[in-house]
């Protein structure tokens, strides 16, 4: 008889099989069995990460009006909530010491960055916070002026053409020889 099936209990449908009650060995401490579903490799790794992203409220968005981000910060006050530039990056911050609430006692804190898209001025930025807690950050968008670096270039009117452009005067030597 191997040792392998032995010491990992390979059984295929191990997965499958649940316990009825998994609170009447609660206290009894972890046996190896335990230990080694713990540490096995998640069926699905992504899944925690993509669950987190769609909770938030939404990302950046870079519409016809320009760059536009909300953040959630129902849980801090107004004076708790910085948001600056630094240099082509919107920095978002909200800390707030020990205080209570429903389930004991909390602080909280965040840093959120933004990076501005290019062409977009950090001086231009502004925020809002709505009643509900929700900060908007907007950039508007750059001026086409701005966007190209287009200048109109004024004409000036002067006397006749000169079709006939004289050559350099070591271009001339050559050419009589």
């Amino acid at each position: 008889m191997s040792l392998i099936p032995l010491l990992f209990e390979m059984d295929p449908w191990e997965m499958r099989r649940t316990r009825r009650n998994d609170w009447d060995l609660f206290g009894l401490g972890i046996t190896p069995r335990e230990i080694r579903e713990l540490m096995a490799v998640p069926r699905f790794p992504l899944e925690a990460a993509r669950r987190a992203a769609s909770s938030d409220l939404q990302p950046a968005i870079i519409g016809k009006d320009g760059f536009q981000v909300c953040v959630d910060v129902q849980q801090f006050r107004p004076n708790e909530i910085t948001v600056k530039t630094v240099d082509n990056m919107v920095v978002v911050e909200g800390k707030h010491e020990e205080r209570q609430d429903e389930h004991g006692y909390i602080s909280r804190h965040f840093v959120r960055k933004y990076a501005l898209p290019k062409g977009y001025d950090p001086k231009e930025v502004v925020s809002a916070l709505s009643s509900d807690g929700v900060l908007t950050i907007k950039a508007p968008k750059p001026s086409e002026e701005q966007k190209a670096n287009e200048r109109i270039v004024q004409i000036q009117q002067t006397g006749p053409a000169h079709l006939h452009v004289k050559e350099n005067a070591s271009e001339e030597e050559k050419n009589e020889k």
